[in-house]
């Protein structure tokens, strides 16, 4: 008993000491407000500047005057306020907390015209001021994005970040957007690079489910990518690695570059309302050329005249290639139309915004919600797009905060047959014959037939009915401990998982139709999980002038894709389901993939009296794709900054009076590409069949492979940063060196009907990009009420395919069936390969005596080929200028790629049917009789430079005078979008690919739909 006693008695002595030591604690604690005023050298405060205690979770952000307010509870010591704004130098202030409740800190930063003090985004939670970096890494702003008058984040990002060759490869509503950093760096995966979202590795998968009867080539990757899911007005910054680099935290995925997407979340103050509406107009910038001349030759009822063997009077012409044609020359009358009319139209759309952030600096949050509609410049056609967001931060005290997000969108597309065949809407236009009123119904009101084995276009807009409906969860649970000084470990839980659904159906015709002419029905389900597990650990001390920064983490991502497929033919009538077509057409498909990617890195930085920046990094991947022998590597990466203009020795001379900062920097590194084979792809597999009636396997011929290995590139880049004329002229100069390396570019090798297969992944090659960049930003004028910034980039990048013989040629497989698009060791990835053109002395195309093109032979009527042209561009560049006046600003961008090729198969399609310029040429006898049956075959005439600038975009804004207290600031904008383009291409438009987002597959111009001038009007407010 007494022992009992003695024990409560011990505990009750613990527990009061504990809870003295509780009181004492809290009572040398205060709430305390530190407020003041940021502002610039001229005095004028500076919107939106960040305040923080160093080494803690507080932190505030001042107003559009500069003036802030920091209300947090300390105890009496001596704390540091880091100071900083975009483009401008943070620094720091020391204030001495006592007995007092209100501090003020008044400041004034100066200009950093290269952004230096920046502190960006280099991984999952890991951050790092821009001067301590080796590596290039590019950031564009929320508002920058906000103000491109687009709904799709990588449209918005065209002419923004330098080095990137951003394209939209389709017009159609949701705009698929294929993003290429330092070039083609792979030709069997993926070129696209990572994208990671407040720490989430997340897909931008392109996957086709509303085309799925479309064989666009096995290299084509057709439809709308993934990243049309995220809305733009969410996004705070995005920070762009674009190559190696980036491999101590992504190693074995980051070969392309790696997108950081830092979405907005609340901040401690006042509620903030943030509220956008506006209205989009769509239309066609530019027509082709239709001929509305009214003659044709032969007959009125003359299909192909200008190729085909025709009636009445007629001459004989015999190609090189021994094909003979009878053509006719007589000439009679016909009506023209223009069926552009019938498929074009002018969209509208809407774009609407509203967030609600604010908090305590114990919690903050922030909830969004978006609706954006967009109608096609293609008749029924559609992307509708809504997106909640919320995001939740708790400081439970300064050791430990919780991070919670979760993103749901949820979209719905009305779409037509893409690109790739001849039932699309552009492609309906461009293989018919424009001398049939396509208007005409018959008795029962459906559309006529116009001439054989083709389809109505009419019938393509009105009878053909492809949705694909997408619902998907971005989330993450993100745990902060900082349980010492300088000590901090984040633990990241992310998910992405979405659906895609796709139907389709094509209606039975009430005409004869070679193309799915008994009706065709399709029903696509795709399921997508990702889920990320990530923990990084960093520790950052300082030994006098040295500082050291140590990381380490580990990351883990399951990935699951399940796919359900039907479709069948010859459909019963008023049934538009599965349920409609003949059992016997019935075609069902079904995949499972799972993979898993696991690694760790370490990093170590150490800087010398913030002048000297040195880092080390290594990681160690793996992925379950590839064998266990081959599946693990090491990705090493080394970099190092010089910031010489913090010298002592550079503020002593003559040179720092007119360059005002300056550093050198070099980084070496490698990476990898885990996409170049799907999750099986090593092992020899089976397929199902039958045997009169008996089910049974047989061999797939495409044989596995138990030595393949993960593509692993390396990169070396030097650089250097500089301002000059008070920070009036910024300069930003990168060149680099990236390569495949140890010959692991992975190609689908044919195989000797010896081998017991047709084909097999090997890695037998290496790829290389050398290039460089050059970023400059201007600042000419900035006084008395008027601003006028300019930044421009220019980027050259050549390609370049290092292989043994195993690897050439490899022939790319794609809809149009031609043997002209390679991979040859010597040449680009894609280059364009085929027949071609006789020359003369002075290298003009040899004309026979009629005054024909005359096609190369070899021997005989063999034709000659050789490489033609190269769908990758030499440059790549843009031109942004800025100005504002008081409450108004205007700026415009150009952007552009010169150097590459354009396959243009519409061009000569539409020759040969009859109404395009060299046909109408033909007829009225301004070109001989034969002249495009001469050109129709030779590839060399489908070939146009693809060299474009375009207006992308122009704005002009006003912020409107207060007249409400309740909406603190408001403003309305016009922004326009690809408003004209500077080339001199035969068709709609040069930016464009049949190929999707293809590697490879580049530059083809086959039925797509033209990228639509954009008007959007829009009007912002904050409550």
């Amino acid at each position: 008993m007494r022992n009992n006693i003695q024990k409560r008695v011990s505990r009750f002595k613990w527990t009061g000491l504990f809870l003295s030591m509780i009181f004492l604690t809290v009572s040398s604690m205060a709430q305390i407000k530190i407020s003041g005023k940021v502002a610039n050298e001229k005095g004028d405060g500076i919107s939106a500047a960040t305040v923080t205690i160093k080494n803690s979770n507080s932190g505030t952000t001042g107003n559009d005057e500069g003036a802030y307010l920091l209300s947090t509870v300390l105890k009496a010591g001596k704390y540091t306020l880091v100071f900083s704004a975009i483009g401008y130098r943070s620094i720091e202030e020391s204030v001495n907390i006592t007995d007092a409740i209100d501090y003020r800190v008044n400041v004034q930063l100066k200009t950093d015209a290269l952004g230096m003090d920046e502190v960006v985004l280099i991984g999952s939670s890991l951050t790092s001021k821009r001067k301590q970096l080796g590596n290039t890494i590019n950031s564009v702003g929320g508002k920058q994005l906000q103000n491109a008058g687009s709904g799709n984040i990588g449209a918005a990002l065209q002419g923004k970040v330098p080095g990137a060759q951003i394209t939209q490869t389709s017009g159609d509503p949701a705009g698929s957007i294929s993003v290429r950093m330092r070039g083609t760096s792979t030709i069997q995966g993926s070129s696209e690079p990572l994208y990671v979202i407040d720490g989430v590795i997340v897909s931008n998968a392109t996957t086709n489910v509303t085309n799925p009867n479309v064989d666009a080539g096995a290299r084509s990757e057709i439809g709308t990518n993934r990243m049309a899911d995220i809305n733009p007005n969410d996004i705070e910054k995005i920070d762009v690695i674009p190559g190696a680099s980036a491999s101590a935290i992504y190693g074995s995925r980051a070969s392309n570059g790696v997108v950081l997407i830092t979405t907005k979340r609340g901040k401690a103050g006042q509620m903030k309302i943030d509220f956008s509406t506006g209205i989009i107009l769509n239309s066609l910038r530019q027509r082709v050329y239709i001929s509305k001349y009214g003659k044709q030759f032969g007959s009125a009822a003359l299909r192909l005249g200008n190729i085909s063997n025709g009636p009445g009077a007629t001459l004989s012409y015999t190609r090189p290639d021994g094909a003979l044609r009878t053509l006719s020359t007589d000439i009679v009358d016909v009506t023209r139309y223009d069926y552009q009319d019938n498929i074009f139209q002018k969209g509208l759309g809407t774009d609407n915004f509203l967030s609600i952030g604010g908090g305590t600096e114990k919690t903050k949050y922030y909830f969004s919600g978006g609706y954006f509609k967009n109608e096609g410049i293609i008749k029924n056609t559609d992307f509708r797009r809504y997106n909640l967001k919320t995001r939740v931060e708790h400081n439970f005290n300064k050791y430990i905060t919780l991070l919670a997000g979760i993103a749901y969108t949820n979209s719905f597309a009305n779409e037509k047959p893409n690109g790739n065949v001849f039932w699309s809407p552009i492609n309906s236009v461009n293989i018919t014959n424009n001398i049939f009123n396509i208007n005409q119904k018959d008795a029962a009101g459906n559309n006529v037939a116009v001439e054989a084995t083709r389809v109505n276009p009419l019938s393509v807009i009105e009878d053909m009915k492809l949705t694909q409906a997408v619902n998907r969860t971005i989330s993450d649970l993100q745990l902060k401990i900082k349980p010492v000084a300088g000590l901090n470990i984040d633990y990241i839980l992310g998910l992405d998982n979405f659906s895609q659904e796709g139907r389709n159906y094509i209606k039975r015709p009430a005409y004869a139709a070679g193309f799915e002419g008994t009706g065709y029905v399709a029903n696509v389900l795709i399921n997508t999980a990702l889920i990320n597990n990530d923990i990084n650990i960093s520790y950052q001390t300082n030994f006098k002038k040295i500082s050291s920064l140590t990381s380490a983490g580990f990351s883990h991502q399951y990935q699951k894709i399940t796919g359900v497929a039907a479709d069948g033919r010859d459909l019963l009538n008023g049934i538009t389901t599965i349920n409609a077509a003949t059992a016997s057409t019935i075609n069902t498909r079904y995949t499972d993939d799972v993979r898993q990617v696991f690694g760790g890195y370490v990093q170590q930085t150490f800087g010398f009296d913030n002048i000297i920046f040195v880092t080390a990094a290594g990681r160690i991947d793996g992925s379950t794709t590839f064998p266990k022998d081959t599946r693990t590597y090491f990705y090493p990466k080394v970099s190092g900054s010089f910031n010489f203009s913090d010298a002592k020795f550079w503020a002593a001379s003559s040179v720092s009076k007119w360059v005002n900062s300056g550093r050198i920097r070099a980084s070496w590194g490698q990476a990898g590409n885990l996409t170049g084979i799907s999750s099986y792809g090593r092992f020899d597999s089976y397929l199902a069949s039958n045997i009169n009636g008996i089910a049974t396997y047989n061999a797939d011929p495409s044989l596995g492979n138990a030595l393949v290995e993960p593509e692993r590139a390396s990169e070396l880049e030097v650089g250097t940063d500089l301002s000059f004329f008070n920070n009036k002229l910024g300069l930003v100069f990168t060149v680099y060196s990236k390569k495949i390396i140890e010959n692991s570019l992975l190609v689908q090798r044919n195989l000797a009907p010896s081998s017991g297969g047709t084909s097999r992944f090997e890695n037998v090659g290496n790829l290389t990009n050398k290039g460089w960049e050059l970023g400059l930003t201007v600042n000419p004028v900035d006084k008395n009420n008027f601003k006028w910034n300019i930044y421009g980039s220019v980027n050259r990048n050549k390609n370049l395919v290092t292989a043994s013989s195993q690897v050439t040629p490899i022939f790319l497989n794609n809809a149009l069936g031609a043997n002209s698009f390679t991979v040859i060791a010597g040449q680009p990835v894609g280059a364009f390969f085929g027949n071609y053109f006789r020359r003369d002395a002075s290298n003009n195309i040899a004309l026979d005596a009629a005054g024909r093109p005359i096609a190369e032979t070899t021997t005989g009527i063999t034709l000659a080929t050789k490489v033609i042209g190269s769908p990758n561009p030499d440059w790549i560049l843009s031109l942004n200028n800025s100005f504002d006046y008081k409450k108004l600003n205007f700026s415009f961008l150009f952007d552009g790629a010169l150097g590459q090729d354009v396959f243009n198969a519409d061009r000569r399609t539409r020759q040969g049917v009859g109404f395009g310029d060299y046909a109408e040429r033909e007829v009225k006898g301004e070109i001989p009789r034969g002249y495009i049956f001469s050109i129709y075959n030779t590839e060399e005439w489908r070939l146009e430079s693809g060299s474009y600038i375009k207006l992308r975009e122009v704005s002009l804004s006003y912020t409107l005078p207060a007249f409400s207290k309740l909406i603190k600031s408001a403003a309305v904008s016009l922004v326009g979008r690809n408003l004209i383009s500077f080339d001199s291409y035969d068709g709609y438009d040069p930016e464009t690919n049949a190929g999707g987002n293809s590697s490879a597959l580049r530059g083809i111009d086959f039925g797509n739909v033209p990228i639509p001038r954009t008007f959007q009007l829009t009007f912002r407010a904050s409550f």
